[in-house]
């Protein structure tokens, strides 16, 4: 007995109610199994023996497991599955997925896993880009009455790539762990790539400002290398303001600014409009006005502007760039 209550019925103390709580060890003495009870007996008095006229007896529910407790309980299993990426051995990841009712939707490959020998073949390739999870957002929702089965969603961040080179992936995910005979097991993995955050209009037209004041800090340089660096060295459309040519690559992107950079050119926007395509594209056009010639006989030249900017891995680069005298 581990807890107990005794209530007395009749007038001479001839019958009572015994109930509680009691631990019941079962199996051989090298095999015990605890099973936690409740119970209920009414003991009766007949001549002058004790007998028991109601038993009831009944396995404890289990206690509820807290918020916070199966939160913990979630973050460890995620240190667990984590720290098994780091051995490199696929099979230990693997072992970690339910071998009977899974289901296994990865970040890079098309497929519905639900086996633990694909699982196990999925991380041969993956473990190898040395990957390290790092969770920046969670919620855990537990199921089940003894707490053995919880979702756990949200984002993480993935470091891939060697020691000295590497590449954080924003991706988001879902687990469900069950417990199967007092372990826990993966029976639902999904991660995918997060979205692109869209960017604001506004956010979009400060981007567009920044990358003109780059490529017109570009000019002051007088370098035609630093300049012609902005534009992009794969599918280049330029239209320069004074040559007749359709520039389609970076060395005659620099060629023409040979000439153009002594001319300290100096361009300030007069009037713009940016239109952006997702969040790595952009138009930005208009009008500017450039200062052109020596310091002392500087001459002011309007002119209009497309520029097509997009984005190459972490960088901007110029896509297309049309500039015109603007007409009288």
């Amino acid at each position: 007995i581990t807890d107990e209550s005794v209530q007395a019925y009749g007038p001479a103390g001839d019958a009572y109610l015994h109930s509680g709580m009691y631990t019941f060890e079962l199996g051989d003495a090298d095999n015990r199994t605890p099973v936690q009870a409740r119970f209920s007996y009414v003991w009766q008095k007949q001549g002058n023996e004790w007998k028991i006229s109601h038993h009831h007896s009944s396995v404890r529910p289990p206690t509820p497991v807290s918020q916070e407790e199966m939160t913990k309980t979630a973050q460890e299993n995620f240190k667990k599955w984590n720290d098994s990426l780091q051995t490199k051995d696929p099979k230990k990841v693997a072992a970690l997925y339910s071998d009977s009712a899974l289901s296994f939707l990865p970040t890079v490959s098309p497929k519905h896993i639900t086996d633990t020998k694909d699982t196990e073949q999925y991380f041969v390739n993956f473990v190898l880009k040395n990957p390290f999870g790092t969770i920046t957002d969670e919620s855990v929702q537990a199921y089940g009455p003894a707490g053995d089965a919880y979702l756990h969603s949200g984002m993480y961040t993935f470091e891939l790539g060697d020691a000295d080179n590497r590449t954080p992936v924003q991706a988001r995910f879902s687990y469900v762990w069950q417990k199967v005979g007092g372990e826990w097991k993966i029976s639902h993995h999904h991660s995918s790539v997060r979205p692109p955050v869209p960017v604001s209009a506004a956010e979009m037209k400060t981007i567009a400002q920044t990358n003109f004041k780059r490529w017109n800090d570009a000019l002051q340089t007088k370098d035609a290398k630093t300049v012609a660096n902005l534009y992009t060295s794969g599918d280049l459309s330029f239209l320069p303001t004074v040559s007749p040519k359709h520039i389609k690559n970076l060395g005659n992107t620099e060629q023409y600014f040979v000439d153009f950079v002594q001319k300290n050119p100096f361009g300030t926007i007069t009037d713009e409009s940016v239109q952006a395509y997702g969040s790595d594209a952009y138009l930005h056009s208009g009008q500017y006005t450039f200062e052109l010639g020596d310091a002392g006989a500087r001459t002011p030249v309007e002119a209009r502007f497309s520029y097509m900017w997009t984005k190459s891995g972490d960088e901007w680069k110029i896509a297309h760039h049309h500039s015109s005298v603007r007409p009288e």
